[in-house]
């Protein structure tokens, strides 16, 4: 997101892709295993997720509407030697995921890395339904300092004009548009307790940065993500350049959100 700090907030960051449906996947696990282990990737999980689907069980009445159901969806999970990143493959969906965020070509670089493997191991994947780019940012003042010092006034919320009221949060969302692109929705969450993740993340195995993990008190996190959806062949330049036009969105957005002040006490 522009110039590195030498102590960015980022304390996690996932890029996906989501492709056809493989629903032979588990028959490829083997050969994809080895090849990321080969690259670093010696760690490894199979899980079941379950995930909330309509089901039609019409019988030719109006009255019988599609009903919620469970489904189970194989999960997959490579991970480094120290935890700290790594992929999630799903039938239909290819992740990586990391709690030591450089920048983002290295980031990407990865990525493209996991689905390279995984189009050469299935034979070629047919095409590309979303792309997905997400950021959270811990903000946590030092003692003597606030979250106005750090954050524009436009997220701050009602705690802050309202000094002497308990809140248990305060939670601001704002979506752009990109014509042609995507989205980018920005969230910036404040609470008083230790960090955590958004309910719809599962980070596991990765462990968070010592620095992140110590966070308890008031703080603010910057929920930023980025995605596209549009259903194109699969080719690897294009997915390329649509994830550099999220990062290009997601990095407006997040500087949009913090202060002078929060850049130079994060680059010192």
């Amino acid at each position: 997101m522009g110039k590195k700090l030498k102590n960015a907030p980022v304390f996690f960051t996932i890029g996906q892709v989501q492709h056809n449906p493989l629903l032979s996947l588990g028959s490829y696990i083997p050969q994809i295993q080895e090849r990321m282990r080969k690259a670093g990737y010696p760690g490894f999980e199979r899980s079941a997720q379950m995930r909330l689907a309509l089901q039609s069980v019409s019988d030719g009445t109006d009255e019988n509407g599609p009903v919620p159901a469970f489904q189970k969806m194989d999960r997959f999970v490579f991970s480094d030697l120290n935890s700290t990143q790594g992929f999630i493959l799903q039938p239909n969906a290819i992740s990586f995921q990391t709690t030591v965020y450089d920048r983002f070509e290295g980031f990407y670089e990865q990525l493209e890395m996991g689905l390279s493997i995984l189009n050469e191991v299935v034979g070629g994947l047919s095409f590309v339904e979303r792309l997905g780019l997400r950021y959270l940012d811990a903000v946590a003042p030092q003692p003597e300092e606030d979250l106005g010092q750090y954050l524009v006034p436009q997220v701050l919320g009602l705690p802050f004009k309202m000094e002497e009221a308990m809140f248990s949060h305060s939670f601001t969302e704002a979506v752009l548009m990109a014509e042609g692109l995507g989205q980018v929705v920005a969230r910036t969450v404040i609470q008083n307790g230790k960090l955590a993740f958004s309910p719809d993340l599962d980070p596991a195995p990765l462990k968070l940065q010592a620095r992140f993990e110590s966070i308890v008190g008031m703080h603010a996190i910057i929920d930023t993500d980025g995605f596209s959806i549009e259903r194109r062949p699969y080719e690897i330049d294009e997915v390329r350049s649509r994830m550099d036009a999220l990062h290009e969105l997601i990095g407006q957005c997040f500087n949009a959100t913090v202060t002078d002040f929060a850049r130079t006490a994060w680059d010192t």
